[in-house]
């Protein structure tokens, strides 16, 4: 009888250990975000043809996200999406007017502004990134620098 009755107990305490280890890691799996569910702070700018820079720095975005995505969460936007990438049409009711668009850069410290190598869809912000975009004159290639 008392071989049986330990036996119950030893069987009990092994259910249990295993649903507290269970709940126990269920519980840190939850706590830690998982990729791209963390914040990142970027810098994001916005200059104007009047020259009229309007800055949203320490902008939290999700990490993954792309620079269109975070200028979304700031501004007014207006784009066509091609295969090739999104093209922005206006930022704030401001629209392109053949010679101005909007073309963004970001910052570099090795080498300054810096143009945008992507389209704003395709390019993935970094934590701690400064980008600007620049509503500016491009009948010449490449722009000038903000």
């Amino acid at each position: 009888m008392r071989e049986s009755r330990w036996k119950i107990l030893s069987l009990l305490f092994l259910i249990w250990a295993v649903a507290a280890t269970t709940l126990w890691i269920a519980q840190i799996n939850q706590a830690k975000p998982e990729r791209g569910q963390e914040n990142i702070t970027i810098n994001l700018g916005f200059k104007y043809k009047n020259g009229t820079i309007i800055w949203y720095n320490d902008t939290e975005v999700k990490e993954g996200s792309t620079l269109l995505d975070a200028t979304e969460s700031v501004v007014d936007i207006n784009y066509t999406t091609y295969p090739s990438g999104s093209f922005v049409n206006s930022i704030n009711g401001v629209e392109n007017e053949k010679p101005y668009y909007w073309m963004w850069w970001y910052w570099s410290r090795s080498s300054g502004w810096t143009l945008g190598p992507v389209a704003a869809d395709k390019y993935v912000v970094s934590n701690g990134e400064t980008l600007l975009w620049y509503y500016e004159n491009t009948s010449s290639y490449p722009p000038s620098k903000p």
